[in-house]
């Protein structure tokens, strides 16, 4: 069975530093490590996409800005880096993994069985890419700890992340695995 492992937003500007880094997304780290040492060593397609924004994105009117284009946000975290050496790496600019990238092109060219979607934040980025790949009938499995999102007035992560992976699997269909 051939699989691909797409790590969404595993970058500084989400887990480490910047007005969107929250340090509870750390705790995903053991987990997607573990996870993408098993892939590589099945032979499976490893993609990392990463939030890369202009200074004026439309998307600043929501969100203060983060990762923007070229500053040490938009890289992948120090301890995930070693795994990026013959992976894909797709910036992004919006939600959805798909939207304005070569995530299309990269899946359907490796043709996976299934994709395991992995990373941050899972209601925002990780639900909307689960929601694209299942729209294109991919088979999508959501390890539950490797999925993290943040706390924020108004945003209760443990609540949130509930919501979000029952969304993922009830609505969805995707697996959500432990």
């Amino acid at each position: 069975m051939k699989r691909a492992m797409v790590i969404a937003d595993a970058i500084n500007g989400f887990l480490k530093f910047g007005n969107l880094a929250s340090p509870r997304m750390l705790r995903i780290l053991p987990c997607v490590e573990e996870h993408l040492k098993h892939e590589i060593k099945a032979g499976s397609k490893i993609i990392f996409l990463h939030d890369n924004h202009e200074p004026d994105d439309p998307e600043f009117k929501m969100f203060p800005p983060h990762c923007i284009r070229g500053t040490d946000e938009t890289l992948v975290v120090d301890e995930l880096m070693p795994y990026t050496e013959n992976a894909t790496l797709i910036p992004k600019t919006k939600f959805d993994g798909f939207f304005g990238t070569t995530l299309e092109k990269e899946l359907a060219d490796f043709g996976p069985d299934e994709v395991i979607l992995a990373g941050v934040c899972t209601d925002i980025c990780v639900l909307h890419t689960t929601e694209s790949l299942r729209n294109r009938d991919y088979r999508v499995i959501v390890p539950r700890f490797c999925v993290e999102t943040y706390d924020a007035p108004g945003h209760d992560g443990d609540e949130v992340n509930r919501f979000a992976l029952a969304h993922i699997r009830d609505v969805l269909g995707a697996e959500v695995s432990e």
